[in-house]
């Protein structure tokens, strides 16, 4: 098994793609698909190599994206519920509308997921008083998951 932020990126993948596999079968998923333009469009830095390798810095990466027959569904996974998740949904959020590859799905409705497997009850009512659903799955790996985890991040 990993370790450090290696541990956490390996269990937000794998809790990621087992819920979606599970709550959105046959659906089209694009997994860590980068949301917005490969280089956010400033005048300021076309032509300017430099500027425009600086500006990649900004790239964005959904966990995942969900197309259903009914809504478009931006994820982000953690495996201890987090409020900066909310925060990303937001910037996905507007980022979408400058993705390409979902370009043909403008017509669905958007819906902001937020994935977790530890819940923390603040999150939960920031995520209902923005809008943003909330699934709690703990599969049957976490508690060994969880106890690879250092000291500090268990208690």
């Amino acid at each position: 098994m990993p370790r450090g932020t290696d541990l956490t990126k390996y269990g937000e993948m794998r809790l990621l793609s087992e819920w979606v596999k599970g709550a959105y079968p046959g659906a089209e998923v694009w997994m860590r698909l980068r949301l917005g333009r490969a280089i956010p469009h400033d005048p300021a830095i076309e032509g300017d190599a430099a500027a425009a390798g600086m500006a990649r810095v900004f790239a964005r990466y959904a966990d995942a994206v969900v197309v259903t027959r009914d809504e478009l569904i931006v994820v982000e996974a953690k495996v201890k519920s987090s409020p900066g998740a909310i925060g990303q949904l937001l910037v996905y959020r507007d980022l979408v509308r400058w993705t390409p590859e979902l370009r043909e799905y403008g017509d669905k409705p958007l819906v902001l997921q937020l994935l977790v497997a530890v819940e923390d009850p603040a999150v939960t009512r920031l995520c209902a008083e923005h809008g943003i659903r909330q699934a709690v799955h703990k599969p049957a790996w976490l508690p060994e998951y969880l106890s690879n985890l250092s000291r500090r991040e268990t208690t």
